[in-house]
């Protein structure tokens, strides 16, 4: 374990591997279980499991969080309730292979957004890269068909995961508004707020379309992913940017894209086509070229 800890490339591989279960186990059980339910007990499983290794700072940050709950609020209300709900959401209307391919447009959002909120500087080479990025998803998203674009026939799980994924965007480039408290307590705050947000939604579906079924498939989908996806997958991602940096940990972004694809098309017997592959070269040379510095920049 402590080896696993302090390595870098074995944490880049253990993080993008969970994440991308995220896509494969949401679509899998898209016919089981609903996507608020499987939202809401993906985080409410962590919940002691985060308490347990933040019981030795949360009374030390308690005061901290004062000036900060309405970010605290806005930060769980995006990245733990509305992205989640949203995208398993999404998993009933498309494949996997869809999802993390049009996830993966994130780092190239992010960019856009920082650059519209904050002035961050953007070169020529970043805006080629947010181009060939959006080009990337519109393939994929219009299955490389003219008339999808041309008369906005797109599939609406396609137009709700690109929503999660400018809404995750937003989560992301708003996050160092966060409070300076340790890593752990941040996260057992966040989901436990997020948790919150999502319970009258979560008690409302329950009433409208059913309960969560208390089966085998059911409960093996939401303990795989409150474990693996969600504690492992964030706290492995948090280590390896304090291990190398947020350069290096970017580089996920990547991996999270074949580790879905491959596991899709292995688990859910789902096909790749042409159109994936087009699409997924204009994503990674996107996100490559996007995520790069310039000296001269807007």
């Amino acid at each position: 374990m402590r080896g696993l800890l302090n390595s870098g490339p074995m944490l880049m591989l253990v993080t993008s591997l969970f994440w991308s279960t995220n896509s494969v186990v949401g679509r899998g059980v898209h016919d089981i279980v609903p996507p608020v339910g499987l939202a809401f007990w993906r985080w409410a499983v962590t919940l002691p499991i985060f308490a347990a290794m933040a019981w030795p700072y949360l009374r030390r940050d308690w005061p901290a969080l004062k000036d900060r709950w309405g970010w605290l609020l806005f930060l769980s209300a995006l990245g733990i309730a509305a992205y989640n709900a949203i995208i398993y959401f999404a998993l009933h209307y498309t494949t996997a292979i869809n999802m993390v391919l049009i996830n993966a447009q994130r780092p190239i959002i992010i960019v856009a957004l920082s650059y519209g909120l904050y002035r961050t500087k953007v070169g020529t080479i970043q805006i080629v890269g947010l181009v060939l990025g959006f080009l990337g998803t519109l393939v994929v998203m219009s299955r490389g068909e003219w008339q999808v674009l041309r008369d906005f026939e797109f599939n609406s799980g396609d137009l709700w995961i690109f929503v999660g994924t400018v809404i995750w965007a937003v989560y992301t480039v708003f996050l160092p508004k966060r409070p300076a408290i340790h890593p752990t307590s941040f996260m057992f705050y966040l989901v436990a707020i997020g948790t919150l947000v999502l319970l009258p939604f979560y008690l409302w579906e329950d009433v409208a379309r059913g309960p969560v079924p208390l089966n085998f498939d059911a409960v093996g989908a939401i303990l795989f992913l409150a474990i693996f996806s969600s504690v492992i997958g964030h706290m492995g991602y948090n280590r390896l940017v304090d291990l190398r940096g947020a350069n290096v940990a970017g580089v996920t972004s990547y991996l999270v894209m074949a580790f879905g694809v491959v596991l899709a098309i292995v688990f859910l017997g789902e096909a790749f086509h042409l159109y994936h592959a087009a699409g997924l070269a204009l994503l990674v040379v996107g996100s490559y070229l996007a995520s790069r510095k310039e000296k001269t920049a807007l």
